[in-house]
């Protein structure tokens, strides 16, 4: 009866780690971006240029074109000056895709990631 017993258990525990490890983990997106094929949108983020850290982006390259990369600047309202990076993207084909940026520096210890953020994309 105690071999049933243990023999259930170890069952019921290598059950529960399967079923916990279903895959990726889920990510909630900052922002989602409803467009359609052909369409070109930008995507803006702040940074301190002294700080070094600087937004990296990743996509998928079959659903969208990065179409050019810029640095802007915005004054607020008492008169600061703030950086821009701004990311201009062109839709290819109908799906739904994210965009990953990702706010790093690089030491050479390798990137160190102090913000990243992810955007849904939905093209119909």
């Amino acid at each position: 009866m105690k071999k049933l017993f243990t023999l259930f258990m170890a069952f019921a525990l290598v059950a529960g780690l399967i079923a916990g490890c279903n895959g990726e983990p889920k990510i909630t997106p900052a922002e989602t971006i409803n467009t359609g094929v052909g369409q070109e949108f930008d995507v803006t983020r702040g940074f301190d240029m002294n700080s070094g850290y600087m937004w990296r982006e990743e996509h998928n390259e079959s659903l969208l074109q990065v179409v050019d990369t810029a640095i802007d600047t915005t004054q607020t309202k008492d008169r600061k000056v703030s950086l821009l990076q701004v990311f201009r993207f062109k839709t290819l084909k109908k799906g739904t895709t994210t965009i990953i940026l990702t706010h790093a520096r690089q030491t050479l210890d390798g990137p160190l990631v102090a913000r990243q953020d992810v955007i849904s994309v939905n093209i119909k």
